[in-house]
Order: C-alpha cells, then sequence, then structure tokens
C-alpha cells in the first residue's frame, strides 16, 4: 500500500464525497467537449414525457359554486318599500385548494412522508412533470448580482470523475455535463423559465487528481462566483474541502449538492450550503444510535481506527467513540498515519495488532476507499478469520458506495472477511434487486425526459449492470428542480437575499430515491430517513455490481426505511 503513486493521494476527495446512487444503468462517457462554454442554448420542443403517477385531490373539487348559492336575494327579503334588494353578481364563493399528494405505491414510510407534502399547483413540484409553463412577472427588473430582468444566472460544477478510471477506479455515471444542460433548456423552452427569467448556465470544472485538488476547486468556485456571478451553484459528482467555504461562506452564493458536508462547514455557510445527504457527523451518530437501540453491540468487544486527515478522527471520536463510550461500552480507537495526504497506512499493523490483543469482535469501518482496503487486509494477515469480527459501517468515507465498498474485495481473503458487513445509511442502494422493483415516479420521468431531449441521444436503463448513469440523472434532476423552485418561491423580482431565504424555507423536497427529506432553517441536510443495508462477497444475487476484475459485490438494502434519529 505504502508504494501506491501519489497521484492517488487525491482519490477520496472525489469518491468520499461522490453519492449517486448505485445500481444497473447505461452509461455515456463523460464529453469533455466545450469545456470552457458558460451558458446554455434553449432546447427543442419536444412531447410528453410519459404517464402521469397517481395523485390525490381531495373529494371536495367541484365546479367553484357553493352548494347554497341563491338568486342574490335574501329570504326576507321585504316588498321593496323604502328597501333595495341586495344585487345579484357573478362571484362564486372561493373554496380552498384541495392538497395535490402523490400516493406513493411503496407504502409505509415513504407514503407517509408525501402526505405532508402539498405539491398544490407549483410548477416546479409535481411528480407528472418535471415543470409547467407559467404566467411571468410582470415589471420586471434588474435586482442583484446575476438576476437581470430578463434572466437569472446559475452555475454547474463538475468533478473530472473520469480521470479516475486511468487508476483502476472508472464512475461510470454518464455525462452530467449535458445532464444539466437539458433540465435547464427544457425550463426555459418548455416552462417559461422562472417567472419570464431565462435561466442562464455557467459551468466549471474541478479536478480530482493532481497536487492540488482543493486549488482547483477553490479556482472552479471563483469562476462560477467572481467571474460568472452565479446565484446558485449546483453539484452532483462530489466537491469536498474548503471549497464549499469559498462557495457559501466567502463568496456567500448559495450551494446545493449531493455530497454529505462537515457540520462545521454547514454552520459557517448561514443556510446557503444544501447538501441531499446527512452531515458526515450524522451518518455516524445515525448509525451509533441505531445499533444500540437494536442491541447489535451488546457482548461484543469494539474497535475503530480513523485516519488523521483533517476532521477525521476528530468527527469519529465526536460521533461514534464518545456515544458508544457514553453507552457503556469500551472502544478500542486508534489513529492512522496519512501521512498529509488520503491515504492513511501509518501505523496500521500496530493498529491491528491493538485490535487482536483486546479480543476486538466488532470493527467500524470508518476509512476511506483507498485506506480501508489495506487495513481489512492486514486484519487478514494477522489472523483474523471469516466469522471472527462483525463489521458496521456507513456513508462515512463512502462505505455504502458499492464502487467503494468493492475495493475490499480486491484481495479476495479481505473481501470474504468483511462480507455481512453491516451498514446503516439513508441511500436506498441494490433496491432495484427486488423482483418486483419499478423506479420511483421522479427516476422514470427524469430519465425519460433526459432520453427525448438528449443531443447525444443518451439514454440510461437502470438494468445494465456495473453503471450508476440512471441514478445519475435522478440526482442531476432533483438538484436542479430544487434550484428551480427556490427562484420561483423567491417572487417576481428576487434579491440575493430573497433566494437564500427561499431555499432555507422549502420544507420537503424530492431527492434520489424519494425517501424523506426536507429543509427548513437550521437544517439545511436534507436526508430524513435510514435503512439498514448488507454487503455481500461473493454476491450471487439479481443484477450484481460487476467489478473490473474479481467476483460481483452487491450492497443491498432491507427496506426497513425508519426516521433519521435525530
Amino acid at each position: 500500500m505504502s508504494n501506491l503513486p501519489s497521484r492517488w493521494l487525491a482519490v477520496l476527495l472525489a469518491l468520499v464525497f461522490f453519492a449517486a446512487a448505485c445500481g444497473g444503468e447505461t452509461t455515456a462517457d463523460p464529453s469533455d467537449d466545450n469545456d470552457d462554454e458558460r451558458t446554455v442554448e434553449q432546447g427543442d420542443d419536444s412531447g410528453d414525457t410519459g404517464d402521469a403517477p397517481e395523485t390525490t385531490t381531495g373529494d371536495g373539487a367541484g365546479d367553484g359554486v357553493g352548494d347554497d348559492a341563491g338568486d342574490g336575494v335574501g329570504d326576507d327579503a321585504g316588498d321593496g318599500a323604502g328597501e333595495q334588494a341586495p344585487q345579484a353578481t357573478n362571484e362564486t364563493p372561493q373554496q380552498e385548494a384541495a392538497p395535490n399528494i402523490y400516493k406513493d405505491p411503496r407504502g409505509g414510510i415513504f407514503a407517509e412522508f408525501q402526505q405532508g407534502f402539498d405539491r398544490g399547483d407549483h410548477p416546479f413540484m409535481q411528480v407528472d412533470s418535471f415543470c409547467l409553463r407559467h404566467d411571468p412577472a410582470a415589471d420586471r427588473v434588474d435586482t442583484d448580482d446575476g438576476i437581470t430582468a430578463d434572466s437569472i444566472k446559475v452555475g454547474h460544477i463538475r468533478s473530472r470523475l473520469e480521470d479516475l478510471t486511468g487508476i483502476g477506479f472508472a464512475v461510470p455515471v454518464g455525462d452530467p455535463k449535458e445532464m444539466y444542460e437539458v433540465f435547464i433548456d427544457y425550463i426555459n423552452s418548455e416552462c417559461g423559465g422562472i417567472r419570464g427569467r431565462t435561466l442562464v448556465l455557467g459551468y466549471a470544472e474541478a479536478d480530482v487528481l493532481g497536487v492540488d485538488v482543493d486549488g482547483s476547486r477553490n479556482a472552479a468556485c471563483l469562476a462560477m462566483t467572481e467571474d460568472f456571478n452565479a446565484v446558485i451553484v449546483m453539484n452532483s459528482t462530489g466537491f469536498g474541502g474548503t471549497a464549499n467555504l469559498c462557495l457559501t461562506e466567502e463568496q456567500q452564493t448559495a450551494f446545493i449538492s449531493n455530497s454529505g458536508q462537515p457540520e462545521e462547514f454547514l454552520a459557517r455557510a448561514d443556510g446557503r450550503l444544501i447538501s441531499m445527504a446527512p452531515s458526515s457527523e450524522e451518518t455516524l451518530r445515525f448509525m451509533v444510535s441505531d445499533l444500540l437501540s437494536s442491541g447489535e453491540l451488546e457482548g461484543l468487544t469494539l474497535g475503530v481506527a480513523a485516519g488523521n486527515a483533517p476532521g477525521e478522527a476528530e468527527a469519529v471520536e465526536e460521533g461514534l467513540v464518545i456515544p458508544l463510550r457514553e453507552a457503556g461500552f469500551d472502544i478500542v480507537f486508534d489513529v492512522i498515519d496519512c501521512g498529509g495526504g488520503t491515504i492513511c497506512f501509518g501505523g496500521t499493523p500496530e493498529s491491528v495488532t491493538n485490535m487482536i490483543n483486546a479480543g476486538v469482535d466488532g470493527f467500524f469501518n470508518v476509512l476511506n476507499v483507498v485506506s480501508a482496503p489495506g487495513y481489512i487486509a492486514e486484519m487478514v494477515n494477522q489472523g483474523y478469520e471469516p466469522g471472527d469480527v462483525r463489521f458496521f459501517t456507513s456513508e462515512f468515507g463512502a462505505q455504502a458506495n458499492e464502487l467503494v465498498a468493492g475495493q475490499i474485495a480486491n484481495n479476495v481473503e479481505a473481501g470474504n472477511l468483511y462480507n455481512g458487513a453491516r451498514i446503516v445509511d439513508y441511500k436506498t442502494t441494490g433496491e432495484f434487486r427486488d423482483p418486483d422493483f419499478e423506479p420511483n415516479a421522479m427516476a422514470a420521468l427524469c430519465n425519460e425526459l433526459y432520453g427525448a431531449y438528449s443531443p447525444s441521444g443518451a439514454s440510461h436503463d437502470w438494468r445494465t449492470l456495473g453503471d450508476s448513469a440512471f441514478g445519475m440523472v435522478e440526482t442531476v434532476c432533483d438538484v436542479v428542480r430544487i434550484m428551480a423552485r427556490t427562484l420561483y418561491d423567491a417572487g417576481d423580482n428576487p434579491t440575493l437575499a430573497d433566494v437564500h431565504e427561499a431555499l432555507v424555507n422549502l420544507g420537503p423536497v424530492d431527492v434520489n430515491g424519494m425517501t424523506p427529506a426536507s429543509i427548513r432553517p437550521g437544517k439545511t441536510q436534507a436526508s430524513d430517513a435510514i435503512q439498514t443495508l448488507d454487503f455481500i462477497f461473493p454476491c450471487d444475487q439479481r443484477l450484481p455490481f460487476i467489478r473490473r476484475a474479481g467476483d460481483p459485490v452487491c450492497i443491498t438494502g432491507r427496506n426497513d426505511f425508519r426516521p433519521a434519529p435525530r
């Protein structure tokens, strides 16, 4: 492990923050054409995007006339002597609009969530349409940087995941750049923009490999803010480090990301940093709380080894070690040296020896994609055999991702040892392995629309093994809709302050998998539910995750979703 090329030092910065839904979908290679493009031309008209999912509108919707409407003359009207009868009018009593509730066929927590999600007639909240044409605002004026009478600037930062292919970490997510362009074009051409303002899409790229990944990300931040004046910036390919604060704290720009964010960043962003995932610390707290409630840790001697990359060991101590010790567990807590990078191997043999000497038979994997394989292989080297230790993990370190966790199985004996690892997370990973699975309504809608409008002709299928493009389309679609909904809710002539106020008051939102999620003041990490998942190697389930070499792996959820224990 210590002889790996130095360029691997940046791999985690992409994959740990990469949270596109894993599943079987086809893909198109990300295009590098027109990398300097800053704006998007309007798209072509097209037909509809599929059958409408079922919604309910209540039984009270009628023709707008109350049952007791009369002829305009009161029942006790006199003979007219000295009195004037009330004049008849064409006005009818106002009726309160019936709630527009989507009936989620999955039932349970999903249907309960939808009961509190009244979509009304909002042009960016429907389940049967990506957006609805709506009237332009009258008397539009220039209001703020990035907002003119006729346009609003928004930005997309794409991390260059394709660069990981050369070092064995292919990330088949299709072409996110084109996905953003298609959905923005559709809003402009089919739905009239945002209250009559055309969306202008800026674009920047960030490195995932190299000697200064954080510098590249900060350059992308400045390109989208100081150079382009984006009102809202979006990302769905992973974006970590200080550039999050460049966007939200230094430049005071709203940023919508699918990546989990440190709670410090969320607090410093003052409501401008939106994450589809729980915070980094929450992923650990949720796991610990759930395992304590279930009693699964009883009788186990626990251990954890965390890397000393900035903030990592501190988060593990705060979110995992302290709660377990407060619950009465003794836990072996080692810190592994990352050498100033992301490959954390220094002290690994000594740490594994500590685990063996303490009799650890319950181990929390919080290491990253390039560190966990070496640590678990060392456990094998020092004598751990399948059945000797139970593994527990979460999305911390991206270990709920089949692409990431599958690297452990590159060493077959390590994969056999890790087989059966228990995962507690918000993701719907592996849901398509259910024989009765059908894509959720938003996934189907978004992928059908993208397939119909994609200039490259891309069309993704969730049944294609080893790819994640189908899930990426839904992720991009959801991020764009949250952006559009925010701008619409900000009003006819919004300022930046209006946009930020609207963003933190969205309430229920659609996220990947249509799992329960919401945004409110003080809570800008959207996900509100968790489930239990299992790592399986080798995997003989239907539609396994096919790796470039070796037996397939699976991370499959149990579909036991419950509210996140906040």
